[in-house]
């Protein structure tokens, strides 16, 4: 990871977390000498982290506590609603009596951290979003295991998943894969840069924006989209659950090969009707669960699918 280190003394944990938007500038530098035993979370996908060490139950507070997969309707229960990550309640915060927030901030001058520090509970930056391969995010496990006290424990977890998914790697072939879909006339891509194109080359999928090096998604008109994805093998990750609501989004779905073939996928087979989806959870840490799931699907094998369905 190119977000975080970790050094370790006899007594003493020592974090340093690096900003997203200045390479090398130090964000934050941590010192814990007791783990963690109350935490508050903003995002779902820390919940991931924490769910994969065994630790749900030092959770106390959440942004929309019904957003999250891997809590039991007893924890989901118990656990203290914050509200909304972008403006977080504070009262509810201080209520939850954490010894810790950890929170993804999205922008530099964020002033929520400020705020949060300002009740005199400290803040914890995960920023496990900005890394723009699968393991670099999945290696944010040994942040929360520095956090928790068991970094061995986080290290052995990414060491097993780092290796499997590097076995899983395979040279491009002859499948090509699209993503995504309009939005309100506005189709999203991601670059071969960003974390869904990563997954795309390591699947061994062909990818016509491959070779882009910006890191944030490529805006395109339908128009575009058309011209650039329609003769396109394997269509996934779009949010329709059917065929006919993809269609019903938007007539020019339709105009797809892919679509045509009936070869779409959505990444909802582990969602709630909540909003929860552990493909934002489990899929963080276990990269290699959804390298699977792509090769299966350009492969037109639709057993054993983790995260994955097909549009009925």
């Amino acid at each position: 990871s190119v977000g975080f280190d970790i050094t370790q003394s006899s007594d003493t944990t020592h974090i340093t977390v690096y900003s997203p938007w200045q390479t090398g500038k130090v964000m934050a530098k941590y010192m814990i000498t007791e783990p963690f035993e109350r935490v508050v979370c903003t995002s779902s996908t820390h919940i991931g982290f924490i769910h994969e060490l065994g630790l749900t139950d030092k959770v106390v507070g959440a942004c929309r506590p019904e957003r999250i997969y891997n809590l039991t309707p007893e924890q989901r229960s118990r656990i203290i609603d914050i509200g909304d990550d972008i403006r977080p309640n504070m009262e509810a915060i201080l209520l939850a009596k954490p010894d810790a927030v950890i929170i993804s901030t999205y922008a530099e001058g964020d002033y929520i951290p400020q705020q949060i520090e300002s009740l005199g509970i400290p803040v914890f930056y995960c920023n496990e979003w900005t890394e723009q391969t699968p393991l670099a995010r999945a290696e944010w496990i040994r942040f929360f295991g520095a956090c928790f006290g068991c970094i061995d424990r986080a290290d052995s977890i990414y060491n097993t998943v780092s290796k499997e998914y590097q076995a899983m790697i395979k040279s491009t072939g002859g499948t090509s894969i699209m993503s995504g879909m309009s939005f309100r006339g506005t189709w999203y891509v991601p670059t071969g840069s960003t974390f869904m194109g990563r997954f795309f080359k390591d699947a061994g999928a062909q990818y016509h924006y491959a070779d882009h090096t910006s890191a944030t998604s490529l805006p395109l008109t339908m128009e575009q989209a058309i011209q650039d994805l329609a003769e396109a093998d394997v269509w996934i990750g779009c949010d329709a659950r059917t065929m006919s609501e993809l269609k019903a989004i938007d007539d020019k779905h339709t105009w797809f090969k892919a679509y045509q073939n009936k070869r779409v996928y959505n990444f909802l087979k582990r969602s709630l009707p909540s909003g929860a989806n552990d493909f934002w959870e489990s899929g963080v840490v276990h990269p290699e669960r959804i390298l699977h799931d792509l090769q299966l699907v350009l492969k037109g094998d639709t057993n054993d699918l983790y995260y994955t369905l097909p549009l009925l």
